[in-house]
Order: structure tokens, then C-alpha cells, then sequence
């Protein structure tokens, strides 16, 4: 792999201190940081690829912590409803209908074209066939947490729970310490799933050595119905069968009450926070900020483009952050400089990467982004926190690199042919409407 320098850069390192390199250099090898520097390279006589970004930030990657790719299929497939209704009566049959591995392919394709262009560099997914997940993803080079969704009734790629988590041990053996792709394990949520298959959730991905996840209290009747079936909130009963623990990443988290907060917190349990989904469902608006008081690890996510209805993590920041000040009349509850954490290193957190990815540090993976800073739509700017989170968007984000590699560059894709997938998913969703 030629080495490569990114030069006359604005580095936002989000490392520990939140240092900002006015004119910085990035050296790159073997896909990790070998060398930040202040002011510009001499390149002279040496092999290598340089990229002069002079009036461009660059800055970690979004690592979206919560999403279901294959989800684009039903892109405003069924809008303007209330959670279960729109999963039980419309979601669920849909995809008993069309999800098939071919399908979910052609699905993340167009997932992945979405997130590079609004530079994710790492995304958790769970969702069904996830080894297609996994090996379009690795194909496309991007990094990704991927996790078979189990499930108490047959879904489109297994039969039995027997059946899921043999699938879930067959992705485990064949991507545990790949580059890029990090085996997971999947409990779908406490209300779609026994405390039995819960509990064997949890055996197994302690057994492998790998991230859990499931859905947690993200709606109001998901509370009420927990606990008339059990007499313990959604947190309190996943604590009472041990599937609160700092390897679990809860998403959701809209209706965690004080005690439920402190069991997650002293489990050390991660939250992913959905704020465009949660409100879209009409399913409410976490507190994060006292989540985040209490220490809890909290990422951002995007969840599935059929309740977002997109998988851009600009917008995501940005409601998050906007949402947590306006719903509670607290306009210092979440900063610019917290919400961007959130949606880089705190994110990495929430999915035990953060030695791996989250921030510009030497050692770690080059993950990042190469942000327009002089568009007319950023200037001028006085905060470079402030800029990100309320001031670009997307198309602001010129390039994507991870891994070392670059996924786009100046616009351009460079693994994924967008113009192909985008016809064929025209064809499929066709197909669908009629």
C-alpha cells in the first residue's frame, strides 16, 4: 500500500484533548497513522500519494451506531405510523415477501453509496443475511459491526432460533479479525424475543468475544407492556437476566427512567441514540444529556432509511443535538463539540472500538473525512465544532478514506458503481409498489 500524506490540513483530531491542528499533515501507511504533523510535507524523493487540502477540515468519520442497511428496500415503504403498527402490520409482512439475499445485496449497495457520500466510515448493523452484509460491505471497503437479528419467529433466512445462531456462529468464525468487519451478535429487542432466547444471546456473545444487540425502550407501550407482562421496565427487566453489560449496545433508549438510567450506567452499558427515527415514529425524544451525565456511553445512529427515512449522520448530528435543547428548554444540554464526540470517537466507544477508530491519533486506522470548510454555506468560521454540527451538510463532505484507502475522493466513488445501483434498485421498487 503506497504511502500517503494528506497535507495544509485543519485537523480535528477529537482525540482526549480536542486538539485542532490549524496546518497539519497526516501520514498514512499500511491503512494506520503514522505520523501527525504541524505545517506542510516535503515530499521530495520519496514515493508516496499527496493530497493538498489547504481550506478543508479533516476529521474522523461518522461511525453510525445503530442501523438495518437492507433497510433502503422500503424507503417510505410505509410512512406516517406508529411503531408497531408499522412494523407488525406492514414491515414484517414486507419483508417476509422480499427479502431475499439477492435483494438485500442490491439494498446495501445502495446503503453503502448513501454513506460514503455523507461520510460514514462505520456503521452497526442487524438485520437478516448478514453475511451478504458483511462481504458487500468488505467489497466496497467499509467498516462495519454486523450482527444476525435474533428472533422468536422465522424470518426470511432462518427457520428456528437453533437455525439463527448457527448463522450467527458461522459469521463470527469467518470475520473475527478481519480488517474491517467486526462479528456481532443480535437479540432483536425484549418484546420480540424470550428470556430464554435473550439469555442464549448474551451466552453466545460472551462465548465469541463480541458486541450484543438489541432494541431497548424505545417506545412508551414497550414500557407499559413490559411491565404488565413482567412488573420491571425494559431496562430493568434485560438487567434482571444479565443482558445489561459493557459489552451490549442498547439503541434507542427514548424511555429509560432514573433507576433504569443508573443500571445502565453502572453496567456500563452503550446507548445508540436515533433521534430523526424516534421522532418520525413519533416514539419520543431521549434525554441524552442526562445519559451522558450519568457516563453512559452514547453513539448516534440512523437506524433503517424506512423510518428516517435517510442514512445521513450530518442530519443526524444535528437533530441531536437541536432536539436535545428544544424539547427540555436546555439550550446548553448538548454542545457542538459533544455531538460531534457523539458521532465519532463516542460512537467507536459504544462499539469497543475506540483503540481502533473515532479519532485522529497515531496508531490508529485512517478513518476520515475531508470537509469543504470555505463552502458559502460554513462561512465564516469562528467554531469549527460549531460549523460541523449546525452549519454543513453532506455535500459539504468532499472525501471519504477508510482503512487508509479512499472510498471516494473529490465527489467520486471509487468502489461502488452508483449509476448501476441506483437502476436496479429503480427496477426492484417497482416491482414492490405494484
Amino acid at each position: 500500500m503506497k504511502r500517503k500524506i494528506i497535507t495544509h490540513a485543519r485537523i480535528l483530531t477529537l482525540n482526549a484533548g480536542m486538539d485542532i491542528i490549524p496546518d497539519g499533515t497526516l501520514v498514512i501507511e499500511d491503512g494506520r497513522i503514522k505520523a501527525i504533523t504541524t505545517g506542510g510535507w516535503n515530499a521530495a524523493g520519496e514515493e508516496a500519494e499527496i493530497t493538498d487540502v489547504a481550506g478543508m477540515f479533516v476529521l474522523p468519520g461518522w461511525v453510525n451506531t445503530h442501523t438495518h442497511l437492507p433497510m433502503t428496500l422500503f424507503r417510505g415503504y410505509a410512512d406516517d405510523l406508529p411503531l408497531h403498527k408499522w412494523l407488525t402490520e406492514h414491515i414484517f409482512p414486507a419483508e417476509a415477501r422480499w427479502v431475499t439475499e439477492e435483494h438485500v445485496r442490491l439494498a446495501v449497495r445502495l446503503a453503502l453509496v448513501e454513506m460514503i457520500k455523507s461520510g460514514t466510515t462505520c456503521f452497526n448493523d442487524m438485520y437478516f443475511y448478514e453475511q451478504a452484509i458483511a462481504e458487500e460491505a468488505a467489497r466496497a471497503g467499509m467498516r462495519g459491526v454486523v450482527g444476525e437479528s435474533l428472533i422468536d419467529f422465522p424470518t426470511p433466512d432462518f427457520q428456528t432460533l437453533s437455525q439463527g445462531i448457527a448463522l450467527s456462529e458461522t459469521l463470527a468464525e469467518r470475520w473475527q479479525g478481519h480488517p474491517l468487519i467486526h462479528p456481532a451478535v443480535c437479540a432483536h429487542s425484549p418484546y420480540t424475543c424470550s428470556a430464554e432466547t435473550l439469555q442464549t444471546a448474551k451466552r453466545l456473545a460472551d462465548r465469541l468475544g463480541v458486541r450484543l444487540q438489541i432494541h431497548l425502550a424505545e417506545t412508551r407501550r414497550e414500557v407499559d407492556e413490559c411491565l404488565a407482562r413482567t412488573g420491571k421496565t425494559p431496562a430493568a427487566y434485560l438487567h434482571s437476566l444479565g443482558l445489561l453489560d459493557k459489552n451490549v449496545v442498547a439503541a434507542h433508549g427514548v424511555w429509560l427512567n432514573a433507576e433504569d438510567i443508573r443500571l445502565v450506567a453502572d453496567t456500563g452499558t452503550a446507548l445508540a441514540h436515533c433521534p430523526k427515527s424516534n421522532l418520525k415514529l413519533a416514539s419520543g425524544i431521549a434525554r441524552v444529556s442526562a445519559y451522558l451525565q450519568a457516563g453512559i456511553p452514547v453513539g448516534i445512529g440512523t437506524d433503517g432509511a424506512a423510518s428516517n427515512n435517510s442514512l445521513d449522520m450530518v442530519e443526524e448530528m444535528r437533530f441531536a443535538a437541536l432536539l436535545a435543547k428544544g424539547a427540555f428548554q436546555e439550550p446548553e444540554a448538548l454542545d457542538a463539540a459533544t455531538a460531534l464526540r457523539m458521532a465519532t470517537v463516542g460512537g467507536a466507544k459504544a462499539l469497543g472500538l475506540e483503540t481502533e477508530i473515532g479519532s485522529l491519533e497515531v496508531g490508529k486506522s485512517a478513518d476520515l473525512i475531508v470537509v469543504h470548510a470555505e463552502a458559502s454555506n460554513m462561512l465564516p468560521v469562528y467554531n469549527e465544532y460549531a460549523a460541523i454540527v449546525y452549519a454543513m451538510n453532506s455535500k459539504n463532505i468532499l472525501s471519504t478514506m477508510v482503512g487508509g484507502e479512499w472510498l471516494m475522493k473529490n465527489r467520486q466513488l471509487l468502489t461502488l458503481d452508483k449509476d448501476t445501483i441506483v437502476e436496479e434498485m429503480k427496477a426492484l421498487g417497482a416491482r414492490i409498489k405494484k
